[in-house]
């Protein structure tokens, strides 16, 4: 199984930049596919998130935006994958 994510991000994003390398490392762990989308590109992304950044969104699994924090994160990868 590979779980496919969105991360909403944008350029000189510190925040942005400590999830980017959680998901790198996490990708060691488990199988996960990122699309990574800068939401300077799209105007409607920006409107949707730019209070909100970093967002990593998997359909249907979860959601978790702003200050993501890396435990948090590996143990919802824990248990989606364990389900699987």
């Amino acid at each position: 199984m590979v779980l496919f994510i969105r991360f909403y991000t944008k350029p000189k994003c510190s925040l942005c930049d400590e999830v980017r390398n959680y998901l790198n490392q996490l990708k060691k762990e488990y199988a996960l596919e990122v699309e990574e989308l800068n939401i300077l590109d799209d105007s409607n992304l920006y409107e949707r998130y730019k209070y909100e950044i970093p967002v990593l969104s998997s359909p249907g699994l979860f959601h978790i935006q702003g200050k993501i924090d890396r435990k948090q994160l590996r143990e919802k990868l824990h248990q989606i994958f364990r389900k699987k």
